[in-house]
């Protein structure tokens, strides 16, 4: 602000130094700037503006896209199909932390736990889907639209466990039309919110009627916050819509051309450019000499008339390469590896596996967090509530402090070995080292540790009805294919 102080006032007795000085400092300021900051880089002038701005223009075309690609592009589909698989998988399986220590603490966690498990069964409202399919259906939702939404509902049966249940409802029907507009709060894309705070008050929903508005405490709402004051998502897909609808346009455009190409066999070449299309091979007078060989056909040409077959070279060699980057670019958009997106596991190892799913790993525990803490827990909470409200648990002390009886753990689906007997015996060497409890490695697999024990107990009991014995198991990794495929 000097600098320029006293360039003005230099101008008001030499105007060409002023300029000179101006010149010069605007040099020296574009050196010290951003190159990525400069002006001029081929036009690109990219337009920032609000989160809520940018996804209240732009969400409505990008749910509509991502959804026809994930119909119509079995790449997207396949996309969705497994982050959904490895994500939710069969559902999360709650492990009751209430009353840790206590003498009766174990029978209250079993209550609690066979108490959440009969309602799953009936957590959909309109009775078609379990608590688990919900959550499926929750991250179909998440990956497609960028958002779910989950409203919490009071059936009036009296043959259900609890009237608690939950109705699942489009990101489509948020309306911020025929709200009110006399309020102190602001409403936007149909989330009222506090305009000082950003604190979600209600949702609005379109209805026949009129919008019907219900209270933020009664909607789950799920979705990636990326940037500060987001009211709504956006799909993570929406990166790659323009390179998958280009891939698809280039495999039809691709495949109809083999297709077209595969019905030429041949040419014939003929000195009697005029008369070629007409004679093909006919004298006036007589009929066409074709001799016909099984399922082949033998045709006699006129003099100085000769057949060229057809040359097929679609597709080219630049194909499978095309193809295999732009799905990698897909597979870095949506997360999941190219092996399964594409479905190609050629090259592919113990080693190139081990890597892949450790980085998948990574990924799953985001995916995982999110499905828990959003929906799960939040889930789990209401249904305690809902449970000693109608007395069909008993919980003492529970309206002082539920928190003593919330507390849960929740087991993601996991993933099998690559090579069990290697990674089994990693375990052991884990476990006697004391780097690792029997706990964590049954919830990598996805399974329940007491359970697993219950399972295992049982089989003991069978086995012994039986008059069986547990045959010994061999442990050597000569006849492992991971461990030969390292030997070599």
């Amino acid at each position: 602000m000097i600098g320029s102080l006293v360039d003005n006032l230099v101008g008001v007795f030499n105007p060409r130094a002023q300029l000179s000085r101006m010149a010069a400092r605007e040099l020296i300021q574009g050196k010290r700037q951003y190159a990525a900051a400069k002006p001029g880089i081929g036009g690109w002038s990219p337009v920032d503006t609000d989160a809520n701005s940018e996804i209240r223009t732009s969400s409505p075309q990008v749910r509509r896209r991502v959804r026809q690609l994930v119909r119509d592009f079995p790449y997207f589909g396949r996309a969705i199909d497994v982050l959904t698989a490895l994500t939710v998988g069969q559902g999360y399986i709650l492990q009751s932390n209430a009353l840790p220590g206590e003498e009766h603490g174990r029978e209250v966690r079993t209550a609690i736990e066979d108490a959440f498990k009969r309602w799953q069964d009936e957590a959909d409202i309109a009775g078609k889907l379990s608590f688990p399919e919900i959550c499926q259906l929750a991250k179909r939702q998440e990956l497609e639209t960028g958002e779910y939404f989950l409203i919490k509902r009071q059936a009036q049966d009296s043959k259900r466990y609890l009237s608690f249940c939950l109705q699942a409802i489009e990101a489509d029907r948020l309306t911020s039309t025929g709200s009110p507009t006399d309020r102190i709060n602001e409403i936007d894309q149909g989330v009222e919110f506090n305009p000082e705070t950003g604190q979600v008050l209600a949702y609005w929903f379109e209805t026949e009627a009129r919008p019907m508005r219900v209270a933020a405490a009664d909607v789950i709402h799920g979705y990636v916050m990326q940037r500060p004051g987001q009211l709504r998502g956006i799909s993570p897909f929406a990166p790659g819509v323009l390179a998958a609808l280009e891939l698809g346009e280039y495999l039809a455009a691709e495949i109809e051309g083999c297709k077209m190409a595969s019905k030429y066999l041949g040419f014939i070449e003929s000195p009697d450019l005029a008369g070629f299309q007409d004679m093909r091979g006919v004298t006036p007078g007589t009929t066409p000499r074709n001799e016909y060989l099984e399922n082949a056909v033998l045709e006699y040409l006129r003099p100085g008339e000769k057949i060229n077959l057809a040359s097929h070279n679609r597709p080219g060699n630049n194909f499978d390469p095309f193809v295999r980057l732009v799905l990698r670019m897909l597979s870095v958009t949506t997360g999941v590896p190219y092996e399964l997106i594409s479905g190609d596991y050629t090259g592919i190892n113990y080693s190139t596996m081990r890597v892949c799913r450790n980085d998948l790993t990574q990924v799953l525990k985001i995916h995982h967090g999110r499905m828990i803490g959003h929906l799960c827990t939040p889930v789990f909470r209401e249904v305690l509530r809902q449970a000693v409200l109608a007395g069909r648990l008993s919980l003492p002390g529970y309206w002082a402090d539920p928190s003593i009886y919330s507390k849960a753990k929740w087991v993601s689906p996991g993933m099998e070995a690559v090579d069990p007997l290697k990674e089994s015996k990693a375990h052991v060497d884990q476990l006697n080292s004391l780097l690792r409890s029997p706990q964590e490695i049954a919830a990598a697999r996805g399974r329940d540790y007491e359970e697993l024990l219950d399972e295992i107990l049982e089989a003991e009991r069978m086995i012994a009805d039986r008059g069986l014995s547990r045959g010994e198991v061999s442990t050597a990794l000569a006849g492992n294919p991971a461990a030969i495929e390292d030997q070599e």
